[in-house]
């Protein structure tokens, strides 16, 4: 009688051997500095395949069972039936509650994103105009704020002004509200 091979147990037979003969044995090798390194990555490699190999033909066994094909037939159509319902809910919900709490819609967001990219440009382009020396008016009148701001600023007035500094009025001694002492905690 012909003996049937069993891909399945051939796999975890390979896997077996690889893991428990032939890596410890390189490993050892290659730490007793007997064996060398590439040997060591090969069985490496091989255990990984023979990983592989008895993971694939578990699945294949799984594939080819009609039991579970049916079962997972009808998990897809229930969790798709699922993902609709969630969907359904979400936007009811988020479709409400996105506008009453203020938040921006995507279009809106988006037409800002463009509005930011369309100022970077023109930024750009106008540090380009200023590397060039085609902006010369502008750099007149940065100058020249830059030199009446300078000239400000050592005026105390002008200080006073730019900055929002305002002195205390000064305290004139034996005041009344200088000799009283409050007793409230």
């Amino acid at each position: 009688m012909g003996e049937k091979n069993n891909p399945m147990l051939d796999e975890i037979t390979k896997l077996v051997g690889v893991l428990s003969v032939e890596l410890p044995t390189a490993a050892a090798k290659s730490l007793l500095g007997n064996g060398d390194r590439e040997a060591l990555r090969q069985t490496g490699w091989k255990a990984y395949d023979a990983w592989i190999s008895l993971a694939n033909e578990t699945a294949n066994g799984l594939y080819s069972n009609r039991v579970f094909g049916e079962v997972v037939g009808r998990s897809i159509g229930a969790a798709l039936r699922v993902q609709r319902v969630v969907d359904a809910a979400a936007s009811a919900v988020f479709g409400n509650l996105w506008p009453a709490i203020g938040l921006p819609t995507e279009s809106a967001v988006t037409a800002l994103r463009d509005e930011v990219k369309a100022l970077r440009s023109e930024v750009r382009a106008l540090g380009e105009e200023l590397r060039n020396g085609d902006a010369e008016d502008e750099l007149a009148a940065a100058d020249d704020y830059a030199a009446a701001r300078s000239a400000e600023a050592q005026n105390a007035a002008a200080a006073m002004i730019w900055n929002g500094y305002r002195p205390e009025q000064p305290r004139v001694r034996g005041s009344r509200k200088e000799g009283k002492k409050s007793v409230a905690l």
